[in-house]
């Protein structure tokens, strides 16, 4: 039965919560809004995911920006040629001073998604998606939040005892202030080891295999793979000396300013004390939802060595 509803909603299409493509920034064809009323800001590049439980996402805006509208209840439009996506409401929760901007922590109080028809909706999130894990309403929450695509980083953090190099995109560059959020799980044990180095490197994807970045993902954080047993080589990073994958085409060094508990995720903010481009025009990994990447039709390279 499972099989025969597949097919007759979404034909061949391997069911996934989101699927994987490698996408220059130029061929992101995606847009977000930050909307209250008619005034609205875009906020494509300056906004990212920084808990899953309960859900929270993070926007920088200018200072200017920040007295365009009111920012304490808004919602986040996402569209793609002007066509919408999804449509998610979030209610402030912090507003944190930088120099240049001000980073906005929202939680998400409501959600819509526009794409395919309400059925298929409705059979993809309470069936075809449907595990012991999530609810229905996490299930649908994600494949908004992944309308707009996620770009995959490397995290590498390395001290005298200890090595971790894992993947996440939980993440955002705020780049007006050189400023770094990152969103770790609580139980990952790399965590405490950063905040109290107040150090970590944040390396790109971009010639990584996909499934060199899966396994990366796999391993257990307290005890991971010792450097040498990685199938790829690394170099080290100029200012903390934290290896660097050869895959990556580009580093920054970040400095830990401040840390915050969002629920399931710790947010971390920090500085870029240095950054690297090893490579021009990369083209990272991105997580992207299912039914955008169906839409969109990026090429899903899942399961590519």
């Amino acid at each position: 039965m499972y099989s025969l509803i597949k097919k007759f909603f979404f034909k061949d299409a391997k069911i996934k919560i989101f699927s994987i493509s490698r996408l220059s920034d130029r061929q992101i064809e995606e847009q977000v809004f930050l909307q209250n009323g008619k005034d609205s800001i875009d906020i494509s590049t300056k906004h990212g995911m920084i808990c899953l439980d309960p859900f929270c996402v993070a926007v920088w805006l200018t200072k200017g920006q920040a007295g365009l509208l009111d920012t304490q209840r808004a919602k986040l439009q996402f569209q793609r040629r002007k066509q919408p996506i999804a449509s998610i409401s979030v209610s402030l929760i912090e507003k944190i001073e930088g120099d240049k901007c001000v980073l906005l922590l929202y939680k998400i109080t409501g959600v819509k998604n526009y794409l395919f028809t309400l059925l298929h909706r409705f059979v993809l999130f309470a069936y075809l998606l449907r595990n012991k894990t999530s609810t229905y309403s996490y299930r649908k929450t994600i494949s908004a939040l992944y309308s707009y695509p996620r770009k995959i980083i490397v995290v590498s953090y390395k001290d005298e005892d200890y090595c971790n190099i894992f993947p996440m995109d939980i993440q955002g560059y705020v780049q007006e202030d050189a400023m770094y959020v990152l969103g770790l799980r609580t139980t990952n044990v790399t965590l405490n080891k950063i905040l109290a180095a107040k150090k970590v490197v944040v390396c790109d994807t971009d010639s990584v295999a996909v499934n060199t970045v899966y396994t990366l993902g796999k391993h257990p954080s307290a005890s991971p793979p010792k450097l040498e047993d990685h199938p790829f080589a690394t170099t080290e990073s100029e200012m903390f000396k934290f290896p660097v994958p050869d895959f990556t085409g580009s580093y920054k060094e970040i400095e830990i300013i401040m840390h915050k508990k969002m629920g399931y995720h710790m947010l971390l903010v920090g500085k870029v004390v240095h950054s690297k481009t090893i490579r021009q025009n990369t083209s990272p990994l991105h997580h992207v939802g299912f039914l955008e990447y169906l839409k969109a039709g990026y090429a899903n390279i899942e399961g590519q060595y």
